[in-house]
């Protein structure tokens, strides 16, 4: 639910600005960051999950399902290495380096994927890959606060320190 309500968010604010380079992706940041806070099982459903919602999502490229194999490999991916980085897991700097890294890494696995499925699809798409990881750059270190704090609330973990 918390993914629908921030891809309408993308849809109807983020989508109508005219960023240089290219529109940055709040959804991407806000999944990518969700599964580095998951559990691997968890990040790969959230991931399949979010991913859904994107397919039928009306701005939404590529056919359905696409998005929500690609999200759901990159987010049980990004949740391993939460796992690995447990005790810097809900650092910012850490955060937007995972996230950042991760959004490249989803780019590139959709592109790659799509050009397997439709020799059309990825070539258009490939020319916007630096913008939007310029901007999660930017928006990731910003935002990565909020989406810690909603992710322990989701816990029932509150506002204790860990």
């Amino acid at each position: 639910m918390l993914a629908g309500l921030i891809l309408t968010l993308q849809e109807v604010v983020v989508s109508r600005i005219a960023f240089p380079f290219a529109n940055p992706s709040i959804f991407l940041i806000f999944v990518i960051s969700w599964a580095f806070l998951e559990d691997q099982w968890l990040a790969a459903l959230q991931g399949f999950l979010a991913g859904f919602i994107l397919d039928i999502s009306p701005l939404s490229v590529g056919i359905v399902g696409h998005w929500a194999f690609v999200l759901a490999a990159i987010s049980y991916g990004v949740s391993e290495l939460g796992v690995q980085l447990r005790g810097s897991r809900k650092s910012p700097l850490t955060l937007t380096v995972v996230v950042t890294a991760g959004i490249f890494f989803t780019l590139i696995f959709f592109v790659v994927s799509g050009s397997l499925i439709n020799s059309n699809q990825g070539y258009g798409f490939m020319q916007t890959v630096p913008g939007v990881v310029f901007w999660s750059l930017v928006f990731t270190p910003l935002i990565s606060p909020l989406i810690i704090v909603v992710k322990r609330a989701a816990d029932g973990v509150g506002k204790s320190l860990e």
